[in-house]
C-alpha cells in the first residue's frame, strides 16, 4: 500500500518538475560551478554564438567566487541552485535541506541573483523535500539529455549531442568544471548554429 501510495504522489507531483522547455528552442544548461577558470571562458565563447545558457551553481563554490556569479548574471544568463554541498537530498535529513535552500537564496543575494530554478543533485529528491520546494516557491528542474560530458570521450559527447538527435524542448546537461566541455561546446555550438538550432536560457 505504502508504494503504490508513494507512486501516485510521485506521479502528481511530477507534473511541477520542469523535463523539458518549449519546443521552439534547446536548452543549454551547466551543473557545478561557478569555476573560476571554465565559468568566464564558456561565458565568452557562449556570446561568440549569441547564445544565452542556465547554470546550476552550488553555494559552496557561489561563496567563494562571487564575482564570476556576477559575471554570469550580467551576461544575460541565467542562474539556478544545484545544493550548497551536492550531496544527495534523497539521504539528507529535511532540517538540512531547508537550511542549504535558505542559503543559497541568501549568498546568491550578495552577488544581486534572485534564485528561484532548483536542481538537485543527481536529480534525486524525496517527496517532503519536493512539497517544500513547491511550498516555497521553487521551481525543479531536471534535463531530458545528459552529455555525459564528465566521463565519456569527447568523440562520445559529441555523438550524444549531435544536432540530429536534439528534440526541440530538450534541456541538455552539462558541466563547467571539466575542461571536457570547452573542447566540445565550440563544436557543438558551430553545429548547432548551422542547423538552425536555437538554444535559449530557461
Amino acid at each position: 500500500m505504502n508504494k503504490i501510495l508513494k507512486t501516485i504522489t510521485y506521479s502528481l507531483l511530477s507534473r511541477f518538475i520542469i523535463k523539458r522547455g518549449n519546443k521552439s528552442s534547446v536548452y543549454i544548461t551547466f551543473d557545478d560551478g561557478p569555476h573560476p577558470d571554465n565559468t568566464p571562458k564558456i561565458i565568452e565563447l557562449l556570446k561568440n554564438f549569441n547564445v544565452k545558457a542556465t547554470f546550476f551553481m552550488t553555494g559552496s563554490e557561489m561563496e567563494k567566487y562571487p564575482e564570476v556569479v556576477k559575471m554570469v548574471a550580467t551576461s544575460g544568463h541565467t542562474i539556478g541552485y544545484h545544493s550548497y554541498t551536492h550531496a544527495s537530498y534523497k539521504k539528507m535529513s529535511i532540517l538540512k535541506i531547508i537550511n542549504e535552500l535558505s542559503s543559497g537564496r541568501s549568498i546568491a543575494r550578495k552577488s544581486g541573483v534572485s534564485l528561484r530554478l532548483f536542481r538537485p543533485p543527481y536529480g534525486d529528491l524525496k517527496v517532503i523535500s519536493f512539497l517544500y520546494l513547491i511550498i516555497t516557491g521553487w521551481r525543479v528542474v531536471m534535463w531530458s539529455l545528459d552529455s555525459r560530458d564528465s566521463f565519456d570521450s569527447k568523440d562520445k559527447v559529441l555523438e550524444t549531442i549531435d544536432p540530429k538527435k536534439i528534440i526541440g524542448g530538450d534541456i541538455l546537461l552539462f558541466h563547467d568544471d571539466y575542461e571536457m566541455t570547452l573542447e566540445i561546446l565550440p563544436v557543438i555550438l558551430k553545429k548547432y548554429s548551422k542547423n538552425n538550432i536555437r538554444c535559449s536560457p530557461l
